[in-house]
């Protein structure tokens, strides 16, 4: 949504090969404008994936690099601005340290981005472009596609079909992982990319069966290992956006280029010697999606992860209304994880809807927000899957998988907050007994006692998973909560699960819950 007066701020991202700074001017989701860019190749990340932890002189070294962009920013008078690590601060051992060195001596305070969260931010964008170039071409590229985003430290796969967010799934292996994997008089050999392809294999084949159910057709490739390959094929992305090309194309270049090392990559086809190195896994990584999914066409987009933080960060402060598409996507990709365990999707939509109205009916009084209700939606989604592994101690194995999996859009403290809530679906109160609630935060923990005592409720509300109350409404009569519904059948059963529930409910909120019949 266009804004009349533009946003104005700084992005610093702190990657594994590199930082970078973008100042910009952002207008609206379609509108954003570049005003400085700044990029500085760096090997951070290649000493943290190697030792675990980053040496205090490439803390000074990168405290001083971040001055000189603190400097920059002043010099454009920039008063706004955010600061974001990847994979380099969270692999880091002594990543405290860092963060607290980096904040004492630049006043930086650093954000560290969640994989999923990483993943997430480049998905937001890359989908909502693929989405405004399908539409004004017709649907040419299909309905059905499988995005790739390689980065230094992971690889991320994300399906849509037919206009849905169907499948989402992160892999701890990315090109400079992957490298460090192997010793370099390994990666010297000339047995190196057989045995490169090899790996790949083992680590990727447990996933195609999965993606091909959705039958992806179009296979977008995103980041700056896309770049390098463009690079090599003699294309051209710095002035276009989107590149379409025949799978044939590549298979054409991985025969020429596949089995070559870095160094004669860099003679051959002329890209930096920095990046050389990410082709050979990037290549075998590009071959074993197309080996394994048949695609008919493939998208290459140069899209960096600086790019979509700049635009992401505009898109929530002006809350735009593609944060809400997404988000709804979100939670179809939260019904798709929660249908290959246990699934009940009458008895959670209807738990979703009473927990809108509750929240909504005394919204000034609960200091929850969009996002809370977002996290509640999921919990009720995910809380019977613990069920799909034994009914004894449902809410348990519910709490293990949660936590156990990558939630897309959700940074971990948020999946531990929806994992917290499973916990407590039923039974007994939140307590630092438990170590699910005792490990978060004090705004966490509160978080979690709200949205608990709302799950409460609201499951007592359909207890006999047959969506007996109909109409449901709830608004606030002094110091109670009044919640009102019609049904033409015997709601005893759930008059006395809700009447069992609201001790919790007072106790949070400081008001009494009342179920009443019309």
């Amino acid at each position: 949504m266009a804004q009349n007066k533009p946003l104005i701020y700084g992005i610093i991202h702190i990657g594994s090969a590199a930082l970078s700074m973008r100042i910009v001017e952002y207008r609206g989701i379609d509108e954003i404008k570049v005003i400085e860019e700044v990029k500085k190749g760096i090997t951070f990340g290649e000493e943290v994936f190697m030792k675990k932890e980053l040496s205090f002189a490439s803390i000074r070294r990168l405290c001083g690099m971040l001055n000189g962009l603190r400097q920059l920013l002043e010099d454009y008078r920039v008063e706004e601005y955010s600061v974001f690590a990847t994979a380099i601060f969270r692999e880091a051992k002594n990543r405290r340290p860092i963060l607290d060195l980096i904040r004492a001596n630049t006043g930086f305070e650093v954000h560290v981005v969640d994989m999923p969260q990483e993943i997430y931010f480049k998905h937001f964008l890359l989908q909502h472009r693929i989405r405004e170039v399908n539409r004004k071409r017709s649907y040419a590229l299909g309905v059905n596609f499988l995005f790739v985003d390689i980065t230094s430290g992971c690889v991320g796969l994300t399906v849509w079909e037919q206009g849905t967010l169907k499948y989402q799934q992160n892999v701890h292996v990315g090109t400079l992982r992957l490298l460090e994997s192997f010793k370099p008089n390994q990666r010297d050999s000339q047995d190196f990319p057989q045995a490169m392809a090899e790996y790949i294999h083992s680590i990727m084949a447990p996933l195609w069966k999965a993606i091909r159910m959705y039958h992806p057709r179009c296979l977008v490739l995103s980041g700056r290992e896309a770049r390098i390959m463009a690079e090599m094929m003699g294309l051209d992305m710095d002035h276009q956006d989107m590149l379409e090309i025949n799978p044939s194309a590549f298979y054409e270049l991985y025969r020429d280029a596949g089995h070559l090392p870095p160094s004669i990559v860099v003679q051959k086809y002329h890209i930096s010697e920095q990046w050389a190195p990410a082709m050979i896994p990037t290549a075998h990584m590009y071959k074993e999606i197309l080996d394994n999914v048949p695609v008919e066409r493939v998208v290459m987009m140069g899209t960096t992860f600086i790019e979509a933080l700049s635009l992401f960060y505009g898109v929530v402060k002006t809350h735009d209304p593609e944060l809400a598409y997404m988000r709804a996507q979100n939670i179809e990709l939260t019904r798709s994880i929660a249908d290959r365990y246990y699934y009940e999707p009458d008895h959670a939509e209807a738990m979703e809807t009473y927990a809108h109205t509750l929240i909504e009916a005394f919204q000034e009084l609960n200091s929850l927000g969009a996002r809370d209700e977002f996290l509640l939606r999921m919990a009720i989604i995910l809380c019977q899957v613990g069920k799909y592994l034994n009914l004894l101690g449902r809410s348990q194995q519910a709490c293990r998988i949660v936590q156990g999996i990558d939630i897309f859009g959700i940074s971990d403290k948020e999946k531990d907050i929806v994992a917290c809530i499973v916990f407590y679906d039923h039974g007994k109160f939140p307590s630092d007994d438990d170590e699910p609630f005792r490990v978060l935060d004090e705004h966490a923990k509160m978080t979690v006692l709200k949205l608990v005592a709302i799950f409460r409720l609201v499951r007592a509300m359909d207890i006999s998973r047959n969506q007996k109350l109909r109409d449901v409404t709830a608004k606030l009569s002094e110091d109670r909560l009044v919640i009102q519904y019609d049904s033409q059948e015997n709601t005893s059963l759930e008059t006395w699960m809700f009447e069992k529930e609201r001790d919790l409910f007072r106790n949070v909120f400081g008001m009494d819950a009342e179920l009443v019949r019309r």
